[in-house]
């Protein structure tokens, strides 16, 4: 085996390392999507059902919201063979973005060099995006890995292959579906095949058919900032919004300094790339340009990657622009090369810096990360589901009182409530369900119930048994009366 790949696997090491270990811990707990996500998984795998009841969908519904199937399906197997836990339901995210290092390693071999690939592969097992968006179960991390599969497969002119993953990508995430079409494109101008053309009309009908089952519509209605031009008129003020939402993925306190402040999206000071990265992007995309045309599909890449981001109202969202954030990750690997190439010295020293900053970063997410952020992430539930076991059988009635949007699918996720049993209960009344209430307890009145369980807040209920949050503080108080 020769130094290079000795390197390689060096790097995949530590890379699925750091994707694998503690998946329970960090992130703190399952966001909703997430548990959405595992119990769906769950549900296909016992019942060949959604939560809803819906036979092996081609469109998950979910919180009347809806979401590509491709990741419950593929987690499934996971959940349904090892149980259902955070582990297993985050396992097919770790695994993409294992395998999103690797194709980075072999797309930047294709197009610049070994250096640079290895370069690239080392980059990405430890850039703060990669990493992050690899240990949550977020289907954007699962078509990342499919982009750079597909365009893994047309730089070695598998045009076929590369057209049917496309169709299959638009079942991974909604932003593949806006993707689909330069893909499908480049595709079609690359192989000039009747073959490839026919498969690019599946690809188009796999994209076709949750459209028209009203998926992808609802998800457009929700997060479309089409609605601002509706409500405003002004075609002046819609563009001017577009235009600064595409440059906000091109900015260095965004990518560098700042980051995102979207909830989940983002680890407390951190941005997705390390802030030493800039001067590598800097001297990366200085040589990107002047070979223009040998690196005009990077470039192209680069330029079409925030089109699924900018058509919605959040401002900085890099869930939506994985692709994105992996074209600059090339950059910058061509950029580290570089740098190398004119000092040594330099480059050593960056990497010093290089090495403090991952090493921060791993301290964040693996230790503060837990303790201080865990309220970002819809902490307690397992903690209370772990407090009561299987005791709330015996109760007539549950009252729980949470502050958390969406708690029914948390609670059907960690009491781990058969899927059959569930479909029982549909439809659902907001978000009660069977035996479930979610409301404010008003205990003068409330301890008159008899024979039901009572989950709140310290405020709610008399002292008793209590859920502590990893700060120290009562998160939760459990009561019950005969």
């Amino acid at each position: 085996m020769d130094r290079h790949k000795i390197i390689l696997v060096v790097i995949l090491v530590l890379a699925g390392g750091v994707r694998l270990w503690g998946l329970h811990i960090s992130p703190p707990s399952l966001n909703w999507d997430e548990a959405a996500l595992g119990y769906n998984a769950y549900s296909l795998w016992t019942t060949g059902q959604d939560e809803y009841g819906y036979r092996w969908p081609l469109s998950l519904r979910s919180f009347d919201d809806y979401k590509p199937p491709l990741y419950a399906y593929l987690t499934a197997p996971v959940v349904g063979i090892r149980g259902l836990n955070e582990f297993n339901t985050r396992f097919v995210s770790a695994v993409a973005g294992l395998g999103s290092v690797l194709l980075l390693y072999l797309i930047t071999k294709k197009i610049a060099g070994e250096p640079e690939a290895i370069a690239a592969a080392g980059l990405s097992a430890i850039n703060p995006w990669s990493i992050y968006f690899s240990r949550g179960a977020f289907e954007a991390n699962l078509s990342l890995t499919l982009v750079l599969g597909i365009v893994y497969l047309v730089l070695n002119k598998k045009f076929l292959t590369a057209a049917i993953l496309a169709g299959v990508n638009t079942l991974a995430y909604h932003s593949a579906k806006i993707y689909l079409w330069p893909i499908l494109g480049w595709i079609g101008w690359k192989s000039r095949s009747g073959k490839v053309w026919l498969a690019m009309a599946a690809a188009i009908a796999i994209f076709s058919v949750p459209i028209w089952l009203g998926s992808g519509l609802a998800r457009l209605r929700s997060t479309s900032i089409l609605k601002l031009y509706r409500e405003t008129g002004s075609i002046y003020l819609f563009t001017g919004e577009i235009v600064n939402r595409y440059l906000s993925y091109f900015s260095p306190a965004n990518l560098f300094v700042r980051g995102s402040n979207e909830p989940n999206q983002k680890v407390v000071g951190f941005a997705p790339f390390y802030t030493w990265e800039v001067i590598v992007f800097v001297l990366g995309l200085g040589t990107i340009l002047s070979k223009w045309q040998q690196n005009k599909f990077l470039l192209a890449g680069l330029a079409i990657a925030p089109l699924p981001a900018i058509i919605t109202w959040s401002w900085f969202a890099p869930i939506r622009v994985l692709p994105l954030l992996a074209g600059i990750t090339i950059v910058n690997a061509i950029g580290i090369v570089s740098l190398w190439k004119k000092s040594q010295a330099i480059t050593a020293g960056i990497g010093i810096w290089a090495i403090v900053q991952a090493i921060l970063f791993g301290l964040t997410i693996f230790i503060y990360s837990p303790y201080k952020d865990y309220g970002d992430w819809q902490w307690g539930f397992r903690e209370v589901a772990a407090e009561i076991g299987l005791d709330w059988r015996k109760y007539d009635r549950i009252v729980w009182e949470t502050g958390q949007a969406q708690p029914y699918i948390f609670v059907l996720y960690y009491l781990k409530i058969p899927p059959a049993e569930y479909h029982q209960l549909l439809p659902r009344r907001d978000y009660d369900f069977g035996k479930f209430e979610f409301r404010k307890i008003y205990w003068p009145d409330d301890q008159n119930l008899k024979n039901t369980l009572f989950i709140g807040g310290v405020y709610s209920l008399p002292e008793g048994k209590e859920v502590i949050d990893p700060q120290g503080y009562v998160s939760a108080r459990i009561w019950a009366t005969e």
